[in-house]
C-alpha cells in the first residue's frame, strides 16, 4: 500500500475513535440549564392547574 492509502485509513480510523459530535447545545452546562428551564416550567404550569381548581 503506498502512504496515500495509508493516509487515508488513518484519517478514517481518526474520525471513527472521535465518535459523534455532541451538538453545542448539548454540553453539560447546557444541558443543565435546560433541565431547570423544564424543572421550572413545570412548577408553574402546575401551580397554574391548582389556581384554576
Amino acid at each position: 500500500m503506498d502512504l496515500k492509502t495509508l493516509n487515508r485509513i488513518d484519517k478514517l480510523r481518526r474520525l471513527k475513535s472521535r465518535g459523534p459530535r455532541t451538538p453545542k447545545w448539548l454540553k453539560p452546562y447546557h444541558l443543565l440549564f435546560v433541565a431547570f428551564l423544564i424543572i421550572f416550567v413545570f412548577g408553574a404550569f402546575i401551580k397554574l392547574l391548582e389556581q384554576n381548581h
